[in-house]
């Protein structure tokens, strides 16, 4: 962005996120947690759009974490030519550590792993490209893990009491690329995620927003600004250009009205102010009053500028 600014090239930031994955009471507990988890591993959890903090209604939280550890568990990461597995490697050099100095920082603060996955059998030197997909539990907001972007297999799991709370946890974050809201109630879904400060929002999924070419992609606050895809995301590969045409009718111009050329008539303001009022009052009458004043002025001879007047 700033090398761009040196010549005015426009830019389109997208800077990655924090996205919500948001699990009211009244959803089915197995299918969600399979999206959940497939959510926050999927491409090894390096997906800029997929979930990194996980929040789910009280009423429901025993049973939807142990449906995650449940399958969570069973996941096995390793290299894809050395045999089968569920999840392949984390592509950026030393982001294992950085992954494991977040997951350190939650337990010290109190957090606590329930479920990790399986690594395969690695080749020498391929340790550190392989982090088991990992769920934690005590998770709160004074912890990096809920606050930095991970882009990485973990599932921190955080429990709401209120659709008011979830929505005030789900805006405490500077990035705002994505939101994910599931509820039984398509109305209730939309409402809670109407009102996260964020790019895009799936309503009972997730990710299906990045998979829809038809719609524009892109982030808020440090997510980044512009959009790609869509309509508006055509539109910002494109230089636009105005144009506005005088309809041309025989004997029919648009010409500046009398009180308004120059030098300005006496009663130049009062028309001005009724021709405004005419064609924008709040309400009907007004406008009528207001357009009669603009026929009288328009009427009036003496609407037409002194010569000689001397504006100040």
């Amino acid at each position: 962005m700033r090398n761009a600014s040196e010549t005015l090239i426009p830019v389109t930031l997208e800077l990655g996120g924090k996205d919500a994955f948001i699990v009211c009471e009244d959803v089915d507990i197995a299918h969600v947690a399979q999206i959940a988890v497939r959510a926050a591993l999927q491409s090894s959890g390096q997906n800029c759009a997929g979930p990194e903090r996980i929040y789910v209604h009280k009423d429901i939280y025993p049973s939807f974490v142990s449906q995650v550890k449940k399958i969570v568990k069973s996941v096995s990461a390793g290299p894809p030519l050395a045999g089968r597995y569920d999840m392949g490697a984390i592509c950026l050099q030393n982001h294992s550590e950085k992954l494991q100095n977040l997951v350190n920082d939650a337990l010290e603060k109190g957090a606590e792993i329930i479920a990790r996955g399986r690594i395969g059998r690695l080749g020498e030197g391929a340790e550190d490209q392989f982090f088991p997909p990992t769920v934690l539990v005590n998770v709160n907001h004074t912890m990096k893990l809920m606050q930095e972007e991970t882009f990485g297999p973990i599932m921190p799991i955080m429990k709401f009491s209120s659709d008011e709370e979830v929505v005030e946890l789900a805006n405490d974050s500077r990035y705002g690329l994505g939101c994910s809201v599931f509820s039984g109630s398509q109305q209730r879904a939309r409402e809670i995620a109407s009102q996260i400060h964020c790019g895009i929002a799936a309503i009972n999924d997730f990710g299906s927003t990045y998979m829809s070419q038809s719609l524009p992609f892109g982030g808020v606050k440090d997510s980044g600004f512009g959009r790609f895809a869509g309509i508006e995301g055509l539109r910002a590969c494109c230089l636009v250009k105005s144009v506005v045409e005088d309809r041309w009718w025989p004997y029919v111009k648009t010409i500046i009205p009398k009180p308004l050329q120059y030098p300005i008539a006496e009663n130049g303001f009062e028309f001005l102010e009724s021709l405004l009022e005419a064609l924008y009052g709040l309400n009907i009458w007004d406008r009528l009053r207001a357009l009669v004043n603009v026929l009288k002025i328009l009427s009036d001879k003496n609407s037409s500028a002194s010569g000689n007047r001397r504006i100040e």
